[in-house]
Formats: C-alpha cells, structure tokens, sequence
C-alpha cells in the first residue's frame, strides 16, 4: 500500500522538506510517513470543504503554502504521538491546523463564488 502512495500528494521535494521538519533522518520510515502524510492532506482538504482533493490545494500557489504548512504539522503531530494511545488528551486536528482550515475555508468559497 506504501509503495502506491509515494508520498501523495507531496512532491519528493515537499516530503524532504516534512522529513527536515519531523528531524526525521532515516529511510526506513518512510512508509509510514507516506501513510500518514496521506491521511493528514486528505483530512485537512475535506475539513477546507467536503470532497476537494489535496492536489487541488497544494496546486493553488496563494494556498499551497498554508496548506502544506498545514500538513506538516499534523504528521509532526501525528508521528511524535504514535503509538501513545488513550495515555495521553490530544485533539484529532491541532489548534494552528484548524486556524489554517478556516482561513482556507473562506479562501476556496471565495475562490468558487467568482
């Protein structure tokens, strides 16, 4: 399943730069990483607006930016937290995450009343 993914829906030049971000040096987790970058983009692009796919922010220059800025931290969040279970509160999207979904939020609405 991993091998489909390949780091969907970033470019290998974006997964580097979440690697950087996540101080993540190795290879070997790069699996799991295309798994949850996938899951994190899907998430936050249907909370923007049900149905709209993760290229079609990260292909928008004005939103690709906030976007991607936005995945980052829900993998860091995300990969930091693996496997911590029920010990510890954590919400499902993080407190700057949300705040981009609704500046994104607005942004698209405006962008498909034009």
């Amino acid at each position: 399943m991993a091998d489909e993914l390949k780091h969907a829906p970033l470019t290998d030049a974006q997964f580097a730069v979440l690697k950087m971000y996540c101080k993540i040096d190795q290879d070997f987790e790069d699996g799991m990483l295309d798994v949850l970058v996938n899951d994190a983009a899907t998430e936050i692009a249907s909370a923007v607006q049900t149905g709209l796919e993760p290229a079609v922010l990260l292909a928008q220059p004005t939103l690709c930016d906030r976007y991607f800025s936005a995945i980052m931290k829900q993998v860091k969040e995300n990969y930091d937290y693996r496997g911590e279970g029920a010990e510890i509160m954590r919400y499902p999207l993080l407190e700057p995450v949300v705040n981009t979904i609704n500046q994104l939020r607005t942004e698209v609405a405006a962008d498909a009343d034009q």
